[in-house]
């Protein structure tokens, strides 16, 4: 037989999911758990009969074949379970907490409750339900996720709650089994659970820490937790009831990103999952066993953010001797609605809003001073004010003046800005973060990056929380480690001074640090006893300013906000914080994760292109290697570019060092032809065109492996090769091709006109063309341009090539320039004429050795004298 199982003090989730599980395999017997809940035996009171469940004592006498674990991953002491393992099915909203064995299998997915997993399929195979089996199923997902308001509640907890309600579930019983007054003894626990209750700040956050003791029968106890929550509105709750005299119930409540609750019940033998957990613990009195479980919950618990986290830094303010009119340009050029006013040392005067300017500048006071119309009530916080007090404070300026709260240190020296968009980035970011597990982040840049280096960016992120910055891993590593890929390089950005930073990591590990003051860079070298010197860039986090379209930005000091906003693409703006305090904190403010799952080229603003160009290269570069398509509007976006002509106006080296990069993929096609059907390739020149024959060319070029030739050039080579002469030259010209790139353009010209020659040759006569002839064509043409030439070229001229460069190109006479002067010959044109004569005569068999050549040059040499 069979059997459906859950846990001990089963609630209305598990008593709900053994219920679902009976309908999901039919014949399992779901056996109702002796000690449950209060409000769920009196539910089962009340609907006994309606209800698939069978008492342990009424079941068969049969071997047990397989058992259905819900809501838990661990097996019942039961003995007509025996010692030998069985086949289980284990179905839990909770992540495995261990190593299954080879007889056990689970079924997880990240949701609110485990019933809807299991309500789920039975939406997915339109099972039918009664009234009471419904609503059975809706309090066992209301009760797992506080009627859908808890932080572990997701989209399908909803989904699945009004599939129910659809097919008769009362919704009223939620209110009379789980919304219920307390009973007598529950009062009388809850208020000796106020008695003892604390309030403890820990790591930022409010945590309820309280004790109690029941000597009589145990009431059902998580609700008090529920009340006390409702009371006090902790961040955490951590309760430890004594029952009688055989151990303490300890129960666990805690809000997103502040405690997992589920792991700090199981260094106490429980479970559960981030957000509730619960122990019982046997042999330890309930307050001993709370200071134990306090001081676990000091050494686990994330720091809550406070003002220094979510505050924009720098910020753009305005100088205390400006004029209006000055302060109005600055508000103009950023964007914002106001502006803090500092002295020359930073020290905070005021705040102008640009209300206040608007007035002035009516009434014709452009040149007025602007400390005369400053707003000196501005609330300033120091950095280490929590969540809960920048909230607060912003709410207590209820939009009166400017929704802005001001950062400074103990000298009302400015350091940052919070604005009610800084808490609903702080919210959502959040929320991002709950979603994205902090240690997995940790354990992806363990993977990707070797220890020496990981030590030593964790070490940069310490010193960085030491000097009031913030590092990151930025852009394409961040997208390439989410990926599974190992990153090329890393992008460090840091939020404050770049500079100061290299150099305090370089005085700590003995490196030398070059910087550039102007642009707030720094790198780094760091000498390694086997191997490379390790290089790494420190860049300022910085916002752009473009003054005119394709030009390059002026850049300023910003946020990590403002400097990813700047970047080309939504999935290279993740960062992932390198801090002690937020290790491993991904931050994803444009969507870059959604993009990535959903495999899109996604542009940041409508005027990106216009800014770069060059992005439109970037965009069918990162679209072909990454097997990812570009998004409908942004494909728009760089049609509307395409036709505006902004590739003509971008600087012709930006667009090369794209194409080139392109040329450097492993496999170039895919972006070549997705540049072609974006129309890129005729705006970087009118005839240049992606085709089938230069896909098949550019695969024989990989498959050929020519020794000493670069596939990029030759690429390069081949996707010119259609152009004529004329238009290889403008092309060389039009993008100021270096030396070197020129004349392989030129040698493609001169090497289709020979090989044209030799044709024409081959069709006058059957008979096979001389060495000679060979040689003379093809000789002073770089390799280059004749391996092009091998692969774009009809037969039989790719055959004459490779005949040149295995047996020609490489003969050297025995005779140069100075025999000949030996002769009493003059050097002149002359010289080169007589040379390649002999050149011709040697490979045609005529004078082969060195004797045979010197007797040819001296009848050559004599006939010359009689002239």
């Amino acid at each position: 037989m069979e059997l459906i199982l859950t846990h001990s003090n089963t609630d209305f989730d598990a008593l709900a999911s053994q219920m679902a599980a009976t309908r999901l395999y039919p014949g399992a017997l779901a056996v109702l758990n002796p000690q449950l809940n209060e409000n769920v035996r009196e539910f089962v009171a009340l609907y006994r009969e309606e209800l698939p469940f069978v008492r342990l004592n009424d079941l068969p006498r049969e071997p047990v074949t397989r058992l259905i674990l819900v809501d838990t991953a661990t097996v019942p002491r039961l003995a007509l379970l025996g010692d030998a393992p069985i086949p289980t099915i284990i179905i839990d909203h909770h992540p495995p907490e261990r190593e299954l064995a080879p007889h056990e299998k689970i079924i997880h997915a990240d949701t609110g409750a485990t019933t809807t997993i299991l309500v789920r399929r039975l939406m997915e195979h339109h099972l039918p339900l009664t009234s009471v089996e419904a609503t059975l199923l809706l309090l066992g997902i209301y009760e797992d996720t506080g009627n859908l308001s808890l932080p572990g509640t997701r989209a399908i907890d909803a989904a699945c709650a009004a599939w129910l309600l659809e097919r008769g579930a009362r919704i009223e019983a939620v209110g009379e089994f789980l919304r219920r007054p307390l009973s007598a003894v529950q009062e009388q626990v809850l208020h000796q659970l106020e008695q003892t209750m604390r309030l403890e700040e820990i790591s930022g956050w409010t945590v309820l820490l309280a004790w109690a003791r029941v000597d009589g029968p145990v009431p059902e106890l998580s609700s008090l937790a529920h009340r006390l929550r409702d009371l006090y509105t902790p961040a955490v709750i951590a309760l430890a009831i004594a029952t009688g005299d055989t151990g303490t119930q300890l129960i666990l409540r805690a809000s997103a990103d502040t405690l997992d609750a589920g792991a700090l019940a199981s260094r106490f033998g429980g479970g559960g999952h981030r957000y509730a957990a619960a122990a019982y613990v046997r042999g330890i009195d309930a307050a001993t066993l709370l200071a134990r479980v306090e001081a676990a919950a000091r050494d686990m618990m994330q720091p809550a953010l406070t003002a220094a986290d979510i505050m924009t830094r720098p910020v753009h303010t305005a100088p205390i001797d400006a004029t209006v009119a000055q302060a109005e340009e600055l508000l103009l050029r950023y964007g914002h609605g106001a502006l803090p006013v500092v002295n020359h040392d930073g020290v905070v005067q005021g705040l102008i809003s640009r209300r206040d300017l608007d007035r002035a500048l009516r009434h014709g006071l452009r040149d007025a001073p602007l400390a005369r119309y400053l707003w000196h009530g501005p609330t300033l916080l120091p950095p280490d004010a929590p969540l809960a007090t920048v909230r607060s404070a912003l709410a207590a300026d209820n939009g009166d003046r400017t929704g802005r709260l001001l950062v400074v240190d103990d000298q009302k020296r400015l350091l940052g800005i919070i604005t009610r968009s800084d808490l609903l980035r702080a919210w959502t970011t959040g929320q991002d973060i709950g979603k994205s597990d902090h240690k997995l982040v940790g354990e992806t840049l363990e993977r990707f990056l070797n220890r020496d280096l990981l030590d030593i960016l964790r070490r940069a992120g310490a010193i960085a929380q030491q000097r009031g910055a913030a590092l990151y891993i930025v852009g394409g590593a961040v997208r390439d480690m989410i990926l599974g890929r190992t990153p090329d390089d890393l992008d460090l950005v840091v939020e404050g001074d770049a500079i100061g930073l290299a150099e305090s990591l370089a005085a700590e590990l003995g490196g030398t640090v070059r910087s550039h003051t102007a642009f707030g860079t720094a790198t780094l070298t760091l000498e390694r006893t086997h191997g490379q010197p390790l290089t790494l860039d420190f860049v300022m986090a910085r916002t752009e300013f473009y003054e005119r379209p394709s030009a390059l930005p002026d850049v300023e000091a910003a946020s990590l906000r403002h400097d990813l906003h700047r970047r080309d693409f939504t999935i290279n703006t993740l960062a992932i914080c390198l801090n002690p305090a937020r290790y491993g904190w991904l931050y994803d403010f444009y969507g870059g994760q959604r993009d990535l799952t959903r495999k899109l080229i996604r542009v940041l603003h409508n005027l990106s292109f216009i800014d770069d160009p060059t992005r439109i290269l970037r965009a069918a570069r990162l679209a072909a290697r990454l097997g990812f398509a570009i998004e409908p509007r942004t494909r728009a976006l760089i049609s509307d570019a395409l036709e505006q002509g902004v590739l003509g106006r971008a600087t012709a080296q930006r667009i090369m060092h794209e194409l080139r990069l392109i040329l450097a993929e492993e496999h170039p096609e895919p972006a070549l032809a997705l540049l072609d059907d974006l129309g890129v390739l005729p705006a970087l020149h009118p005839n240049l065109r992606w085709t089938a024959a230069l896909a098949d060319w550019f695969a024989a070029a990989r498959q050929a492996s020519f020794p000493n030739i670069s596939l990029p050039d030759l690429y390069l080579a081949l996707l010119v090769y259609p152009l004529t002469g004329d238009e290889r030259t403008a092309f060389a010209a039009r993008y100021h091709l270096p030396a070197r790139e020129t004349r392989l353009l030129a040698d493609l010209t001169l090497v289709q006109e020979r090989v044209e020659a030799l044709r024409a040759k081959t069709g006058e006569s059957d008979q096979q063309i001389a060495d000679s002839v060979i040689d003379q064509a093809l000789h002073g043409i770089s390799v280059l341009a004749l391996r092009a030439a091998q692969i774009a070229e009809l037969p039989p001229a790719p055959q004459y090539i490779q005949r040149y460069l295995d047996h020609l190109r490489g003969v050297r006479l025995a005779i140069d320039g100075t025999f000949l002067e030996s002769l009493g010959l003059r050097p002149g044109p002359r010289f080169g004429e007589l040379l390649a004569e002999l050149r011709a005569a040697h490979l045609d068999g005529i004078a082969t050795t060195p004797e045979e050549q010197e007797a040819w040059i001296r009848r050559a040499a004599a006939a010359q004298r009689e002239k």
